[in-house]
C-alpha cells in the first residue's frame, strides 16, 4: 500500500513539474516579447530625438511646411 501512495505521488509531482515548466516556458516567451517591445520603444526614442534635434532650416523638403509650423 506504501509503495502505490509512493507512485501516486511521484507520478503527481512530475505531472506537476511538467506544468510548472510548460508555464515557465510561456512566461519567459512573454517576457522577451516584452524586451523587444521596450527595444523598439527606445529606438523610436533615439530616432526622435535624432530628428528633433535637426535645425528647422536643415530639413528641406523631408518635412512639410505645415510640420514647421508652432503648434496652436
Amino acid at each position: 500500500m506504501v509503495f502505490l501512495a509512493a507512485a501516486w505521488l511521484a507520478w503527481h509531482f512530475a505531472g506537476e513539474v511538467d506544468r510548472l515548466q510548460a508555464r515557465a516556458r510561456t512566461l519567459n516567451t512573454m517576457l522577451a516579447g516584452c524586451n523587444g517591445r521596450v527595444a523598439d520603444l527606445h529606438q523610436d526614442k533615439e530616432r526622435d530625438h535624432a530628428l528633433d534635434s535637426i535645425p528647422g532650416s536643415d530639413l528641406g523638403p523631408f518635412a512639410p511646411d505645415r510640420w514647421l509650423l508652432p503648434a496652436e
